[in-house]
């Protein structure tokens, strides 16, 4: 091992340490004198992530995406950097990907606006496709995240979502809101 990795095995052991006696110690009681403090850096900020939407909709809309994907950043934080296995892995996967739907959503019906905008979602990936904006493939994956974020609708699905989600799960619909969020950055630049 090389001082580096001696040194980061050395924190995560400590850490690991430090939080399961915290949790010992508090369970699931509600104290402020447990809570620790967020790592920072990791968390992209508003004014980091402003200039990356595309310039579509309203000022408040493009603020309030960026809102949702810090939240994406605290998800994939936790599916990152900890050991969180099973069901509760892949709840918090499957919200990353929910979340991703909805600005994906946004940005779908920002970009057809007035020839597709009041269409189903998939309307509008086809529709783009139509235009030369997307791709077949691209339309592919979108609809992917689509159908993903859809299962939040309990009363729809009809099977367990006992560890359906993974980390490649999350990272494909990162990929997919990127490569959306690119092609309509060339359109309408922030």
């Amino acid at each position: 091992m090389s001082p580096n990795e001696e040194r980061l095995s050395s924190l995560v052991e400590n850490a690991n340490r430090s939080l399961q006696a915290i949790q010992d110690e508090l369970g699931r009681d509600n104290d402020i004198r447990g809570r620790m403090r967020f790592p920072r850096g990791f968390i992209r900020s508003v004014a980091t992530l402003l200039p990356s939407i595309p310039n579509i909709g309203t000022e408040v809309q493009r603020r309030n995406v960026c809102y949702a994907l810090l939240m994406t950043d605290v998800l994939r934080w936790l599916a990152i950097r900890t050991d969180i296995t099973s069901t509760a892995l892949s709840m918090i996967v499957k919200e990353g990907i929910c979340i991703m739907g909805a600005v994906c959503e946004w940005m779908t019906k920002e970009a057809t606006r007035g020839y597709a905008s009041r269409r189903s979602y998939k309307d509008r990936t086809k529709e783009l496709v139509n235009h030369g904006i997307i791709d077949q493939q691209l339309k592919t994956e979108l609809d992917w995240v689509w159908d993903v974020r859809c299962r939040e609708h309990f009363h729809e699905v009809k099977d367990l979502e006992h560890e359906m989600y993974n980390r490649s799960h999350y990272n494909r619909a990162l990929r997919v809101f990127g490569r959306l969020r690119d092609k309509l950055l060339t359109l309408f630049p922030a």
